[in-house]
């Protein structure tokens, strides 16, 4: 059983010593705040999480998304604040949630759902949807 993260995902093998699954907590996209939205329970998957609520530049005084969107050529503008996926390995599970937060939230959830993907999309107003039975 173990646990690692590695630059921002994590895979978890096995369970806990005492049977239950590792509990990952699953960060409220606020910008400058540290507040749990949510647990994952994980055991033998990987989850990563990609947002545009962290890794912001500031040009002209307007905080820019770190990620870049391919079909316009410049920094991402969506409804989406964060993106996580479970999958199997971290490189697959970061991979997807990079693709599906440039997706936005409509389009993101409807390629997760064609794909089989479980994903958490959390829109820049706060509201949430899962491809997956959250509990």
């Amino acid at each position: 059983s173990w646990l690692v993260g590695i630059d921002g995902e994590m895979r978890a093998e096995g369970t806990k010593p005492d049977g239950r699954p590792w509990t990952i907590a699953h960060e409220k996209p606020t910008p400058g705040e540290r507040e749990i939205l949510g647990v994952l329970e994980l055991s033998g998957a990987a989850v990563a999480t990609s947002g545009s609520y962290r890794h912001q530049r500031q040009v002209a005084g307007r905080a820019v998304s770190h990620t870049m969107d391919p079909f316009r050529g410049a920094p991402l503008e969506n409804d989406l604040a964060a993106v996580t996926v479970l999958s199997e390995t971290c490189m697959a599970a970061d991979a997807w949630a990079t693709a599906l937060m440039v997706r936005g939230a409509s389009e993101g959830p409807a390629l997760a759902r064609r794909l089989g993907l479980a994903a958490l999309f959390v829109q820049t107003d706060g509201k949430v949807v899962s491809t997956w039975p959250c509990r």
